[in-house]
Protein backbone atom coordinates (compact mmCIF):
# COMPACT_ATOMS: atom_id res chain seq x y z
CA UNK A 1 0.00 0.00 0.00
CA UNK A 2 3.06 2.37 0.62
CA UNK A 3 3.95 1.85 -3.18
CA UNK A 4 0.28 3.58 -4.16
CA UNK A 5 1.16 6.27 -1.73
CA UNK A 6 4.31 7.06 -3.37
CA UNK A 7 2.99 6.60 -7.05
CA UNK A 8 0.83 9.54 -5.46
CA UNK A 9 3.42 11.69 -4.09
CA UNK A 10 5.03 10.94 -7.50
CA UNK A 11 1.88 12.32 -9.17
CA UNK A 12 1.92 15.35 -7.03
CA UNK A 13 5.13 16.20 -7.83
CA UNK A 14 4.65 15.70 -11.91
CA UNK A 15 1.61 17.99 -11.59
CA UNK A 16 3.79 20.76 -9.60
CA UNK A 17 6.45 20.46 -12.67
CA UNK A 18 3.86 20.73 -14.93
CA UNK A 19 2.66 23.32 -13.46
CA UNK A 20 5.82 25.31 -13.03
CA UNK A 21 6.73 24.76 -16.82
CA UNK A 22 3.19 26.09 -17.56
CA UNK A 23 3.61 29.36 -15.78
CA UNK A 24 7.37 29.50 -17.77
CA UNK A 25 5.16 29.29 -20.86
CA UNK A 26 2.80 32.05 -19.97
CA UNK A 27 5.50 34.44 -19.13
CA UNK A 28 7.26 33.80 -22.07
CA UNK A 29 3.82 34.22 -23.88
CA UNK A 30 3.20 37.43 -22.09
CA UNK A 31 6.59 38.53 -23.26
CA UNK A 32 6.30 37.67 -26.74
CA UNK A 33 2.60 39.46 -26.62
CA UNK A 34 4.22 42.83 -25.45
CA UNK A 35 6.99 42.55 -27.84
CA UNK A 36 4.45 41.89 -30.89
CA UNK A 37 6.44 38.79 -31.84
CA UNK A 38 3.53 36.48 -33.57
CA UNK A 39 5.67 33.50 -34.57
CA UNK A 40 7.09 33.30 -31.33
CA UNK A 41 3.72 33.42 -29.27
CA UNK A 42 2.42 30.85 -31.67
CA UNK A 43 5.34 28.72 -31.03
CA UNK A 44 4.76 28.83 -27.36
CA UNK A 45 0.52 28.46 -28.02
CA UNK A 46 1.60 24.86 -29.38
CA UNK A 47 3.89 24.10 -26.07
CA UNK A 48 0.99 24.90 -24.10
CA UNK A 49 -1.48 22.42 -26.31
CA UNK A 50 1.10 19.81 -25.49
CA UNK A 51 1.35 20.52 -21.94
CA UNK A 52 -2.42 19.81 -21.78
CA UNK A 53 -2.16 16.89 -23.23
CA UNK A 54 0.38 15.58 -21.03
CA UNK A 55 -2.17 17.18 -18.18
CA UNK A 56 -5.09 14.95 -19.48
CA UNK A 57 -2.69 11.89 -18.96
CA UNK A 58 -1.86 13.00 -15.60
CA UNK A 59 -5.94 13.29 -14.91
CA UNK A 60 -5.91 9.64 -15.71
CA UNK A 61 -3.04 8.50 -13.51
CA UNK A 62 -4.95 10.48 -10.35
CA UNK A 63 -7.98 8.90 -11.13
CA UNK A 64 -6.77 5.78 -10.86
CA UNK A 65 -4.46 6.55 -7.62
CA UNK A 66 -7.65 7.91 -5.95
CA UNK A 67 -9.68 4.51 -6.77
CA UNK A 68 -6.98 2.60 -5.47
CA UNK A 69 -6.15 4.70 -2.33
CA UNK A 70 -10.13 5.48 -1.48
CA UNK A 71 -9.37 8.85 -1.64
CA UNK A 72 -12.21 9.52 -4.82
CA UNK A 73 -13.90 12.05 -3.47
CA UNK A 74 -11.50 13.53 -0.69
CA UNK A 75 -10.21 17.01 -1.51
CA UNK A 76 -6.76 17.74 -2.41
CA UNK A 77 -6.10 20.06 1.11
CA UNK A 78 -7.58 16.54 2.92
CA UNK A 79 -5.51 13.96 1.22
CA UNK A 80 -2.49 14.14 3.59
CA UNK A 81 -4.41 13.61 6.39
CA UNK A 82 -5.62 9.69 4.87
CA UNK A 83 -1.88 8.56 4.64
CA UNK A 84 0.01 6.67 6.98
CA UNK A 85 1.71 8.46 10.11
CA UNK A 86 5.21 8.66 8.40
CA UNK A 87 3.83 10.08 5.00
CA UNK A 88 2.09 12.71 6.08
CA UNK A 89 4.29 15.76 6.14
CA UNK A 90 6.11 14.90 3.01
CA UNK A 91 2.55 14.60 1.51
CA UNK A 92 1.47 17.70 3.18
CA UNK A 93 4.48 19.14 1.72
CA UNK A 94 3.70 18.08 -2.01
CA UNK A 95 0.17 19.71 -1.41
CA UNK A 96 1.55 22.59 -0.30
CA UNK A 97 3.69 22.65 -3.20
CA UNK A 98 1.25 22.07 -5.69
CA UNK A 99 -0.93 24.38 -4.52
CA UNK A 100 1.38 27.27 -4.64
CA UNK A 101 2.57 26.04 -8.15
CA UNK A 102 -1.27 26.53 -8.91
CA UNK A 103 -1.72 29.79 -7.83
CA UNK A 104 1.16 30.93 -9.38
CA UNK A 105 0.35 29.48 -12.41
CA UNK A 106 -3.28 31.48 -11.98
CA UNK A 107 -1.78 34.68 -11.87
CA UNK A 108 0.77 34.62 -15.04
CA UNK A 109 -1.85 32.76 -17.08
CA UNK A 110 -4.13 35.59 -16.20
CA UNK A 111 -1.73 38.19 -17.13
CA UNK A 112 -1.15 36.66 -20.28
CA UNK A 113 -4.63 36.64 -21.12
CA UNK A 114 -5.15 39.88 -20.35
CA UNK A 115 -2.74 41.11 -22.69
CA UNK A 116 -3.98 38.93 -25.50
CA UNK A 117 -7.54 40.11 -25.77
CA UNK A 118 -6.16 43.46 -25.29
CA UNK A 119 -4.33 43.23 -28.29
CA UNK A 120 -7.34 41.90 -30.09
CA UNK A 121 -9.34 44.49 -28.90
CA UNK A 122 -6.70 46.77 -30.34
CA UNK A 123 -6.82 44.99 -33.52
CA UNK A 124 -10.91 45.57 -34.04
CA UNK A 125 -10.18 48.67 -33.14
CA UNK A 126 -8.12 48.93 -36.35
CA UNK A 127 -9.66 47.25 -38.69
CA UNK A 128 -12.96 49.13 -37.47
CA UNK A 129 -11.09 52.38 -38.07
CA UNK A 130 -10.11 51.43 -41.73
CA UNK A 131 -13.83 50.81 -42.57
CA UNK A 132 -13.10 47.37 -42.39
CA UNK A 133 -15.83 45.13 -40.87
CA UNK A 134 -14.58 42.21 -38.33
CA UNK A 135 -15.41 38.80 -40.09
CA UNK A 136 -18.45 36.84 -39.91
CA UNK A 137 -17.45 34.44 -37.64
CA UNK A 138 -16.66 37.05 -35.22
CA UNK A 139 -20.20 38.16 -35.13
CA UNK A 140 -21.81 35.36 -34.53
CA UNK A 141 -19.41 33.41 -32.09
CA UNK A 142 -17.10 30.92 -32.58
CA UNK A 143 -17.69 27.30 -35.02
CA UNK A 144 -18.66 27.14 -38.62
CA UNK A 145 -20.98 29.60 -40.05
CA UNK A 146 -23.65 27.67 -42.09
CA UNK A 147 -23.11 27.94 -46.06
CA UNK A 148 -26.32 29.27 -47.82
CA UNK A 149 -28.07 27.11 -49.98
CA UNK A 150 -27.52 27.88 -53.15
CA UNK A 151 -29.81 26.99 -56.52
CA UNK A 152 -28.05 24.61 -58.84
CA UNK A 153 -27.95 26.56 -62.42
CA UNK A 154 -30.93 24.51 -64.71
CA UNK A 155 -27.43 23.60 -67.21
CA UNK A 156 -26.05 22.01 -64.54
CA UNK A 157 -29.20 19.85 -63.27
CA UNK A 158 -29.89 16.17 -64.55
CA UNK A 159 -32.88 14.81 -65.17
CA UNK A 160 -32.62 10.93 -64.26
CA UNK A 161 -35.94 9.94 -65.54
CA UNK A 162 -34.55 10.09 -69.16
Amino acid sequence: MDELYRSYLGFLRSMSRGLESLTALNEKKQAAAQAGDLMVLNELLNQEQAQALNFRGLEMTRNKLLAQLGLAGVPLSRAPEHFPPAMREEARQAVEELKSRYQAYQKTSGRARNLLEQGLREVDGIIKQLGGTPPPAAQTGPGYDKQPESETPPAMKTDFRA
